[in-house]
């Protein structure tokens, strides 16, 4: 079961991540709209705990755009007060599933976590990346080259993830860490070289590119 918290309070989005970790989530995070919006449209998620309240794209902006492309994953929307009504009916029309008020009882939303993905399934418009021979299946989280099944470890498969996802262009040591680990596995960017090392002897060397001074791309399905 696959969650994405999208939370600019870094310190709230580690205690919901922690939890949700305990309980056997595949969790991700992100902490601006536009990194939440291209998560959500190229992710399949089970759930999503969203706060309205973030830089560079509004939560219920984000939300409208993840409703019009047809995604149908439950969103708990995060609200600072009950009495804050207009943003409650500006969420419920944007499509928001429910609401909890902020400070956020963790044991609640775990509870509404749980009641959400129990009576819904996932987000499975695209729940398939391919690029080139490559074939990673969001859902299941699992990986393929050239037809045959890759081992990967969780790290290397956030990693992996997460590069294809952003194919258009290199990506950075610290955005590969920033936005996937929370410091809990990789803490440091110096750390992720070892893991494209890793990725580049399981899909091949040429697989991943290094940008001097701008970061990694995956260079399959190029022209």
């Amino acid at each position: 079961m696959r969650i994405l918290i999208v939370e600019d309070d870094q310190e709230l989005s580690a205690q919901i991540a922690a939890m949700l970790r305990e309980e056997n989530y595949a969790v991700e995070t992100a902490a601006d709209g536009e990194d939440a919006l291209e998560m959500g449209l190229e992710g399949a998620y089970n759930a999503v705990i969203l706060d309205p309240g973030l830089p560079t794209m509004d939560g219920f902006s984000v939300l409208r755009r993840w409703r019009e492309a047809g995604l149908e994953m439950p969103v708990i929307v995060l609200t600072g007060s009950r009495k804050d009504v207009s943003d409650m009916k500006e969420g419920v029309r944007a499509g928001a599933t429910n609401y909890l008020t902020k400070p956020v009882d963790l044991e609640l939303l775990l509870d509404w976590v749980r009641g959400v993905v129990n009576s819904a399934g996932p987000n499975t418009k695209k729940p398939v990346i391919e690029r080139g021979e490559l074939r990673i299946d969001s859902q299941s989280l699992k990986v393929w080259m050239a037809g045959a099944p890759v081992k990967l470890t969780p790290t290397e498969y956030r990693i992996l993830h997460y590069l294809a996802i952003n194919n258009a262009g290199p990506t950075s040591a610290e955005d590969l860490v920033r936005h996937n680990f929370e410091g809990d596995l990789v803490k440091t960017a110096q750390e992720v070289p070892v893991f494209i090392s890793r990725l580049r002897g399981k899909l091949g060397k040429a697989a991943i590119e290094t940008i001097l001074g701008y970061g990694y791309r995956l260079t399959l399905g190029d022209d």
